[in-house]
């Protein structure tokens, strides 16, 4: 079976071989397991960048406005990549609160930026 996938021919073989994909990339495009995009990059991935991003403002080493748009692309792939990945599960109720963690913290964010 030949798939089309950006304008490069994926076959079957190529298909299956995306599983070992790096994670970043995987996450961004829905492919990752809901654990590994909800858990490792949000929550973990997120507590280390935030920590990081965050002292840097704390000693002078990047200006607020940076930090803050930083912040948000990151805020902005993890959720994507979870709301993509969400259904990647054996009970598709996680994907459901999945999302809903999603909506909810976007709501957050946007009424703190307020």
């Amino acid at each position: 079976m030949l798939i089309l996938v950006y304008g490069f021919p994926m076959t079957d073989e190529t298909q299956n071989n995306s599983k070992y994909r790096h994670l970043i990339i995987r996450h961004w495009q829905g492919e990752a397991r809901l654990w590994q995009a909800y858990w490792l990059i949000g929550v973990a991935g997120g507590w280390v960048f935030w920590t990081l991003v965050l002292n840097l403002v704390q000693f002078d080493l990047l200006p607020d406005l940076a930090a803050a748009l930083i912040l948000l692309a990151y805020s902005l792939y993890a959720g994507v990549g979870i709301w993509r990945s969400a259904f990647n599960v054996n009970w598709q109720g996680w994907g459901y609160i999945a999302r809903g963690i999603i909506v909810i913290s976007a709501a957050g964010f946007i009424y703190e930026l307020i």
